[in-house]
């Protein structure tokens, strides 16, 4: 149910805890930078994750459809999110970027690119409606994929760019 990841581990590879159900809780040591694709997907008991500073990349698919997932905390070091990492997330409401974060930032739980031009993911457990904030020029691939909770979407004038798969299945 558990899993604390040491210091000596440097990398977590590809679909290393792949449907490991019943683990509730990871702690991830501070030597890891990279979460490799599919490395916990389908952990639908997993409640909540802290990514270290030490991390610069997040892989495809890294924690797809942990159900369970109500929040994730990124740190400053990651500079790559993988295609649907956090995707089919069905519980997640918040993700939090560490402010020195030279790539990446959060409002409002939202995950967006560092200068908040691209929306990148709405986490999946949000409900109700959503105006896309004034100066956002492109929603990301998957962006709102599997936002099923969502009921309104405004898109502003300034997007130009509607990714791949952005409102699959909401």
């Amino acid at each position: 149910t558990s899993i604390d990841i040491p210091d000596s581990v440097t990398s977590i590879e590809n679909s290393a805890f792949y449907g490991c159900d019943s683990l509730t809780n990871v702690t991830i040591g501070d030597s890891v930078t990279s979460i490799g694709d599919s490395a916990f997907y389908y952990c639908e008991s997993l409640t909540s994750v802290d990514i270290p500073d030490s991390v610069t990349s997040i892989g495809n698919s890294a924690f797809y459809s942990c159900d369970s997932l109500t929040s994730v905390t990124i740190g400053n070091s990651v500079a790559d999110i993988g295609d649907e990492a956090l995707s089919g997330c069905k519980s997640l409401t918040s993700i939090t970027v560490a402010n020195s974060n030279p790539n990446y930032s959060s409002e409002n739980g939202v995950l967006f690119n560092k200068s908040k031009t691209t929306l990148v993911l709405y986490p999946g457990g949000k409900s109700g409606a959503y105006v896309i904030p004034n100066g956002v020029t492109s929603i990301g691939n998957d962006a709102f994929k599997y936002c099923d909770s969502l009921t309104n979407v405004t898109i502003g004038d300034s997007v130009t760019s509607i990714g791949n798969y952005a409102f699959y299945d909401c």
